[in-house]
């Protein structure tokens, strides 16, 4: 499946946005967006915070710049996520960024939590999903999410982007046994996982958190071990 990559993300700029122009005059806008939800789980409703950086280019950061866009502002960015690696004196570096398409200025009340933070994408796993944990399980994924596109030449274009998938709970135990090849469709949460590193450094990886996944059809027989349904929920 090509095309479903879609990002909204809904809360206030952390600060004002950066707006450079590259040498060959494409304009980039940068920002950070600040979530608050209000969850409601067994031990009682708790409020979550998220932080997410941003980049557009070219007519969209041009319009956004013209917009109010300080600090506190309340936004919702429509995107897509975009994986890019390059090479450094250590080695390869891969990094999941999101590339807004529309930012859009929302007039909220100041008072009270405000955020929405919503991922869809479908592509096919490059590898068998790894489960790790018993009492609170843990499923990984690794997405392969295409994206094709003409350039600015006119040329057809494709690019994968490499999704990493984090399935908990009753979610992790039911497509644990879904194999390299297989397709899928995600709905979740975009997460900022952070750990430190080998050499000192803090790491930091995005990922998606699954809060529902659909296997596509034409694999599902072959994909999942034991189904009951086409469609599993977060419990």
């Amino acid at each position: 499946m090509v095309g479903l990559n879609r990002v909204t993300l809904a809360g206030r700029l952390t600060q004002d946005v950066e707006i450079h122009e590259t040498p060959g005059g494409l304009t980039i806008l940068r920002g950070t967006i600040h979530g608050q939800e209000d969850l409601f789980t067994e031990a009682g409703p708790r409020t979550v915070e998220w932080y997410h950086r941003f980049e557009l280019a070219g007519g969209a950061a041009k319009y956004a710049a013209q917009r109010a866009c300080g600090a506190g502002t309340a936004v919702m960015l429509d995107g897509m996520l975009d994986y890019q690696e390059w090479p450094t004196a250590e080695g390869i570096r891969r990094a999941l960024r999101v590339k807004g398409l529309q930012l859009s200025v929302l007039d909220v009340t100041p008072d009270g939590p405000f955020g929405m933070n919503q991922v869809m994408v479908a592509g096919h796993l490059g590898r068998n999903a790894q489960m790790r944990g018993q009492g609170e399980p843990v499923t990984e994924l690794r997405l392969g999410v295409s994206d094709r596109f003409t350039n600015r030449q006119g040329q057809a274009q494709s690019q994968t982007h490499w999704v990493n998938v984090t399935l908990w709970r009753q979610l992790a135990r039911r497509f644990q046994h879904l194999q390299k090849g297989a397709g899928v469709v995600v709905t979740g949460k975009l997460v900022n996982a952070s750990w430190e590193g080998s050499s000192g450094q803090r790491q930091t990886e995005t990922k998606v958190e699954a809060q529902r996944v659909m296997p596509l059809a034409a694999n599902r027989q072959n994909a999942v071990a034991s189904s009951e349904g086409n469609l599993a929920r977060v419990s």
